[in-house]
């Protein structure tokens, strides 16, 4: 009996509950299903965007209306986004309906997400016996950091090579070719300073060293073996090697020359003689070129002329004169036309004769023929005369002495270059008498006569002038 009423009490609660949610819930519902607002069906609060990429705004979906009808609602956007910045930036959408609004906020990163290109050649590729790789041409770019060429990191192992390269943001590419492993290359030594060195009797040599590099063991410059002595009280030619051999034996070698060197000796018999002549001067390179003989106290010997580019010049010739040098006659006009005839010949030459007395108070008799004795040019002035082979016997008849020479410089167009003028009289030299050829109106031959005097004097050489006793050096007469 009492179950039955206990039962009968709970149906009446629940019925009172559901009149309840009957009156006052279900009308509530009504109006929230019917009544219009903004509905947000999609909507990302934090996006991320790749550095340099378009950013395009990323709001989703946001509608306005009830729950059985919603029309999807345009936007406008606030805020900016760099994407050549990493960072993070704030877009507010605005929605707007009807005079009704909703703003939302979207957090914006700016992430580099892209790992650098890595482009390689094709090609054969090997690998240092230590893993080191040879400095092979490989290209890297960043989307962000642009050209990172320069951070590409090269490992050789297993029979591979792995180039890498990280970018700023930390995102690596890889990429491997097949390698061979191998070392056949020999180590790069540059001496430092010059490679031929000159110096007077007793002067300290000072050792300059070098340097050495390995394409597989780096720097070996501490390693490098210098041999070779360098006696500075004995004038000669001595020599200095350096050698550096890497982890594999393969090895380089240089050589430095040192020429210890006196001064002049004239006591020093003819038979190992240089004769410094220079012709068609003096110019503006002939005050120099008294300065270096000056230093070495060499003589020489100046086949002076009176054309166009030579005047102007007297106190040359006069110290080049008092200097203790020979002044002999080459031409006043340095014309070919002069071997027209004997007449035109001599009245040039007494021209050339009276301008060096008129400067020096001597009369020279030391002549060299424009062209030399053995010059052909003649033939286009002399009618067939064969002009020369007359005036070599007639300047004798008359008291001069003709010398040519059987050193040439080069310098009269062969060459343009100091070195390659050095290197033509160097090897030129006969160890007997040698009568050097230049012309001091080329300043590249006065800048050669330094070293031609260092080497010279450092092989046992004597510099002599050209005097009236003076061995003749004559040419085969040619016309």
């Amino acid at each position: 009996m009492k179950k039955k009423e206990n039962l009968k009490r709970e149906k009446t609660i629940l019925l009172i509950f559901l009149g309840i949610f009957l009156f006052l819930v279900v009308p509530i519902l009504g109006v929230v299903a019917f009544y219009p607002k903004f509905h947000i069906q999609e909507f990302q609060n934090k996006v991320q965007v790749n550095a340099n990429d378009s950013f395009q705004p990323m709001s989703g979906k946001v509608c306005y209306g009830n729950l059985f009808s919603c029309k999807e609602v345009e936007y406008e956007t606030k805020g900016e986004v760099d994407t050549q910045k990493i960072g993070e930036y704030e877009i507010t959408y605005i929605y707007q309906h009807q005079g009704k609004e909703l703003s939302k906020t979207q957090i914006v990163q700016v992430v580099d997400l892209e790992g650098p290109s890595l482009e390689i050649i094709e090609g054969e590729y090997y690998y240092c016996p230590n893993g080191n790789v040879p400095n092979y041409e490989v290209t890297s770019y960043d989307n962000l950091d642009k050209d990172v060429s320069s951070l590409v990191k090269k490992e050789g192992k297993d029979g591979k090579i792995i180039f890498s390269v990280v970018d700023s943001s930390g995102n690596e590419t890889k990429k491997e070719v097949d390698a061979i492993e191998k070392d056949e290359e020999a180590p790069s030594l540059t001496l430092n300073g010059e490679e031929t060195i000159y110096l007077k009797v007793n002067e300290t040599y000072q050792e300059q060293g070098a340097t050495a590099t390995d394409n597989c063991d780096g720097d070996l410059t501490s390693q490098i073996v210098i041999s070779g002595e360098v006696n500075t009280s004995t004038p000669g030619e001595y020599q200095v090697q350096y050698s550096i051999t890497d982890q594999k034996g393969n090895q380089t070698s240089k050589t430095r020359k040192v020429f210890v060197y006196a001064n002049n000796n004239y006591g020093t018999p003819n038979g190992k003689s240089i004769y410094l002549t220079f012709d068609d001067g003096p110019g503006p390179y002939t005050s120099k070129l008294l300065d270096i003989l000056k230093k070495y106290q060499v003589p020489a010997t100046f086949f002076v002329t009176d054309q166009g580019l030579t005047k102007g010049y007297d106190s040359i010739i006069l110290r080049a004169y008092q200097e203790g040098h020979t002044i002999g006659l080459h031409s006043s006009s340095h014309s070919y036309g002069i071997y027209t005839n004997e007449t035109t010949y001599f009245n040039d030459l007494y021209a050339i004769q009276e301008k060096v007395k008129r400067i020096t108070g001597e009369t020279s008799q030391i002549i060299r023929f424009p062209g030399g004795s053995s010059n052909t040019v003649s033939k286009s002035y002399d009618g067939g005369s064969k002009i020369m082979s007359q005036l070599t016997k007639a300047v004798e008849a008359k008291g001069f002495r003709y010398f040519d020479w059987n050193v040439s410089s080069g310098d009269a167009g062969e060459t343009t270059s100091t070195s390659k003028v050095v290197t033509n009289v160097i090897q030129g030299l006969n160890g007997s008498t040698s009568m050097v050829l230049q012309h001091d109106i080329k300043s590249f031959s006065v800048d050669a006569v330094e070293a031609i005097i260092q080497y010279g004097l450092s092989h046992g050489y004597t510099f002599r002038k050209i005097t009236m006793d003076t061995p003749t050096v004559h040419h085969h007469v040619n016309n």
